[in-house]
């Protein structure tokens, strides 16, 4: 028995399923599957056995597994242009890195893991990963952070790409060292111990930044 006979024995073709239904299964397939085999290994081959359907289904619209992998990862992530409006800046913040938390403690985490190791090596993924999945949902946070602005909670000032990748990159980096991700708690001081004091600095810290860089013997640069 060869190799695909087996695999087709393990997972037999099933397919009467159409429209919505079968596409969430081979999206499901494709994070089990990348999970599984890494997303070097990664194929359409095996995300329709692992879907138990007919290949046919997939090549009709992916040319690539990376095509495939994109619009799973995408179509799974919750959609970045419904958070919740909590009437502070603070809550906002808050409702945006739990979501994404929740995106990661769910069947995203595992792939999600494999992907973050395979990005180095695979430069045309990055820019796809950042394109597709990483700029939209810095945006929302900008978002967030405009509309506090525009409140008067924060300086215009305040409102850049570094400070809304600030807590994005704080829990990636949780998932990343500890396997899991973070508990409600380490959320809460991320935000209040991190975030706020980037976009509502203190006097002083303020004064400190705006104040003339002083060379090695004291003189303005």
């Amino acid at each position: 028995m060869t190799a695909d006979q087996e695999t087709e024995q393990e997972h037999p073709v099933r397919t009467r399923r159409r429209g919505a239904a079968l596409e969430e299964e081979i999206y499901a397939a494709t994070i089990e599957e990348c999970a599984a085999v890494g997303y070097g290994r990664l194929s359409l081959k095996g995300v329709a056995a692992r879907a138990r359907t007919g290949k046919a289904a997939l090549y009709r619209r992916w040319s690539t597994p990376q095509e495939l992998l994109l619009d799973a990862f995408a179509h799974l992530l919750p959609v970045t242009d419904e958070l919740p409006e909590t009437g502070s800046l603070r809550g906002n913040l808050l409702a945006a890195l739990h979501r994404m938390n929740d995106s990661l403690a769910g069947r995203i985490g595992p792939p999600a893991m494999v992907l973050m190791g395979d990005l180095l090596r695979h430069p045309e993924l990055v820019a796809a990963f950042r394109a597709r999945l990483v700029e939209p949902r810095l945006e929302a946070i900008l978002a967030v952070m405009r509309r506090a602005a525009e409140n008067g909670e924060i300086s215009p000032a305040a409102v850049t790409d570094l400070a809304a990748r600030t807590g994005p990159a704080h829990i990636i980096m949780h998932f990343l060292m500890n396997g899991t991700p973070p508990d409600d708690r380490t959320i809460e001081s991320v935000v209040d111990e991190v975030v706020l004091p980037v976009l509502q600095p203190s006097t002083a810290a303020e004064e400190t930044r705006h104040a003339p860089k002083r060379a090695r013997h004291g003189r303005p640069t």
